[in-house]
């Protein structure tokens, strides 16, 4: 058994298997384009430790939120000032203002947002599948997420993904249609093998 991706301790914990997708974005002239291909599978463990800190961190994210909030408040108060001290002669640079206090606001709303909605997920669940799900979060962020070009992304091996449909594969994990359709096929000759 592998150690603690996180924190490389001790094994006990939650074991989890994933299929990596590396997804490689060609921009030119017509736009942007996906390319996208299944890698191997990747097993993984986050000890109970990590788990729960990850699970206190979603429940009270407190420094986690000021953490993430702080760049867009600098954002913020540097739009403020840049509002102030900039004459009303130069109006084109002045405008920078009401653009970086936009921008300061809006970053700092979906920051917020997005912890208060996590910690309501987190909440609704039963204390077990709480500890799982932060392991899973644990074991996402200390994943690799690029190779070379490519970004990774993971799906994970378990029974309820492998109820979804192609539809549903392409939504929650944002795949491209005949990949979603792959990653079906190798999900249930997993489960066969």
């Amino acid at each position: 058994m592998t150690r603690c991706l996180v924190c490389a301790g001790e094994p006990k914990g939650y074991s989890f298997r994933a299929l990596e997708v590396q997804t490689l974005h060609v921009r030119d002239y017509n736009g942007e384009k996906r390319v996208q291909a299944l890698g191997s599978f990747r097993d993984w463990t986050v000890c109970e430790d990590c788990a729960r800190r990850r699970l206190e961190e979603t429940l009270s994210p407190g420094k986690r939120l000021a953490k993430a909030c702080l760049p867009f408040l600098l954002v913020l108060v540097g739009g403020i000032f840049w509002m102030l001290l900039v004459h009303e002669e130069a109006f084109a640079l002045r405008l920078l203002g009401p653009a970086a206090i936009f921008c300061g606001l809006a970053g700092t709303v979906s920051s917020v947002r997005r912890a208060v909605v996590q910690r309501a997920q987190f909440l609704k669940l039963p204390r077990e599948e709480a500890l799982k799900r932060a392991a899973w979060s644990c074991a996402l962020s200390a994943a690799p997420n690029k190779n070379g070009d490519n970004d990774l992304t993971y799906i994970p091996v378990d029974e309820e993904t492998r109820g979804l449909d192609r539809k549903q594969m392409v939504l929650r994990y944002d795949l491209l249609p005949p990949i979603a359709a792959q990653a079906l096929e190798r999900l249930g000759a997993e489960r066969e093998g």
